[in-house]
Formats: C-alpha cells, structure tokens, sequence
C-alpha cells in the first residue's frame, strides 16, 4: 500500500462527536493524526462545549477537514452531522473518549480491500480507565444478527468498527432517538439490509470507562433503552426467522435489566423485570444466570442483599460491571 500513488487508495472518513471532555479529546484527536495512512479526512463535531474543548480543538484545526462547536441533540446528531459532510469512501466514528490504536486505520482499510464483499468490519478493543491504563478486553464475538438479536447482546466494539460509505446509503443514518444503544441498532440495521459484517484479528482501539461516561453514569438507562428497543425493533415487519426471535430477545432485555437492578439495590423493579422476562420466555428459567435471577427475585430484601455479597465473594461480578464500578470510584 504504502508504494501506490495517494489518489489510488481509499479516503477514510472518521468523524468524533465531542461534548465536555477536554481531560480525553486531545487523546483522541492525536490518535487519529498520527494514524499511518495518507488519506484520512477527520471531522470533529463539537455540542458546544463549555470546558476546554474548543481551545483543543484549535490547536490542531489546520489538520482537520472540518470542524463545529455548536449545540446539536446528542451524539448520534452530531455523527450524523459528520457524515453528512464526510467524503470518503470508508466511514467511522471515535468518541470523545476512545482512541484508536498505531495502524488501526491502515488496518481496516486492506482488510476492505481484501475483503470487497464485506460491508463493515470491525477488530478487536481494550477497555481502558481514565489513565489509559488496560483493565479488560472487550468481549467480542463473532457477529451473528439472529443470536445477537436473542441475546440483545452487541458483540462489536464500536470504536474498532468501520464501514463503507455505501452502508450510508442503503441503510440511513444513526437514530437520533437513541442515546446509548445507537451503533447496536445500526450493525443490526445492516445486517437487515443483507451486508455482510465481518471480523478481523487485529487490535484496533481503546474504549475508556470513566465516570462520566454514559455506560458508568447512566447504567441502568442503558438497560432500559434495549428494552425500549426491542419493543421497537419487533414492531416492525420482519422476516419469519427473526421475528420468531421476539419472545427470546424481549425476555434477554428484561432479564439484562432485572440484573441491573439487582446490583443497584433496586429489588422491586429489579423483580417485576425477571419476572416479566421469564413469562415472555419459560425456557429460559434453565439457563444458570436466569435461573438465579429467578431464585433471587423469590427472596426478601436482606436475604438479597446477603446473596450478592456472597456472589461477589466467591464468584465476583460481571467483568463489565465491575470495570464500570472502578470507573465510578475514581469520581
């Protein structure tokens, strides 16, 4: 690649959506700089920050094809926003917050040009504090629309994702109405349409946890949004294979959620949502983790509060929520 002449290879549009956080922004920004690809044109689309954001942002704005600070509706508006103006022929976005590893784009790129069939690809990703300090992998999978959709489970980690331009416009923008589940609606958007997504080995980024990241500070939204989702998702009208999904994957978002509230100490909402999730799908009481969300929803108060101890104690937690947990402690 690196002996072609500069018009033959691929633009790669990479847009970062920003919103109050200079701590993280200038990380970001150099991340997607010092990429080693020649092509890269990086839009930053600003909510209008009231911290520090902008003076980054004007430090290196003689490097950028295009900058804004002003207030939008959230951060799939303001993706939306970048995409809208992005020229390349490769698309993706970077958080405020995320980085990209060394040759994470030169990466993705051959692999698309190894691969022409595949609509997006996606690598793999650490999950990393606020001191860019690796507490775990992100748990990826390979992708599998039907088993992803049962789960309601998102496999990709987002900032390791890039797609092709074309992507836009067989399958629309992001939704505007979602705040935390935005590129799991998108990748199964696609996968609907019939384009092929697609792994790949390499490491390609970092996702930070922090506290005021909306995955720490807003866990339970996030929960509730995929059921919302759900509900949304089998409204409409679906192939027979996946709509015969719908008990399954509306009893996975339940049961998600009821485990969020138990770990939050909210046991009443915490049982009404298992309950609900066992009822929309019996079988599922023969998986181990529902079948102890069951068994606790059948227990008082303290009796609870004893088990999750005990769990804790001997089992831990899930490794996800237990970064979020050491995420929020920092604050």
């Amino acid at each position: 690649m690196g002996e072609r002449p500069l018009p033959d290879l691929l633009t790669v549009t990479i847009v970062t959506p920003s919103y109050n956080q200079g701590e993280f922004l200038e990380d970001t920004i150099l991340s997607v700089l010092n990429q080693d690809y020649p092509r890269i044109e990086y839009l930053i689309i600003d909510g209008g920050s009231t911290d520090h954001s902008v003076e980054i942002i004007r430090r290196y704005e003689d490097r950028l094809a295009y900058w804004v600070s002003e207030p939008d509706r959230g951060q799939s508006h303001a993706i939306n926003k970048g995409f809208q103006r992005a020229n390349g022929e490769i698309l993706g976005w970077l958080n405020s917050d995320d980085v990209y590893c060394p040759g994470a784009v030169r990466a993705a790129v051959e692999a698309f040009e190894m691969h022409p069939d595949v609509a997006v690809m996606y690598g793999r990703a650490d999950v990393i504090d606020s001191d860019g300090d690796i507490l775990l992998p992100f748990a990826r999978e390979d992708f599998d629309a039907p088993a992803c959709i049962t789960r309601a489970r998102c496999v990709i980690p987002q900032p390791a994702a890039f797609f092709r331009r074309d992507v836009v416009q067989r399958v629309g923008m992001l939704d505007e109405r979602l705040k935390y589940s935005l590129d799991w609606d998108y990748w199964i958007r696609v996968a609907m349409a019939g384009l092929k997504i697609s792994g790949m080995p390499q490491l390609l980024a970092r996702m930070r946890l922090h506290p005021e990241a909306k995955t720490v500070r807003d866990l339970l939204d996030l929960y509730k949004e995929m059921v919302t989702w759900v509900d949304r998702f089998f409204s409409q009208p679906l192939p027979p294979g996946i709509a015969a999904l719908e008990s399954r994957s509306r009893s996975s978002a339940l049961l998600n959620l009821g485990r969020q509230h138990f770990y939050a100490h909210q046991y009443t909402s915490a049982r009404r949502a298992v309950l609900r999730g066992i009822r929309h799908y019996p079988p599922n009481l023969l998986r181990d983790r529902a079948c102890w969300l069951f068994a606790l929803s059948m227990l008082p108060g303290p009796a609870i509060t004893l088990a999750l101890r005990l769990k804790r104690l001997w089992f831990g937690f899930p490794p996800a929520l237990e970064t979020r947990e050491r995420a929020a402690r920092v604050a």
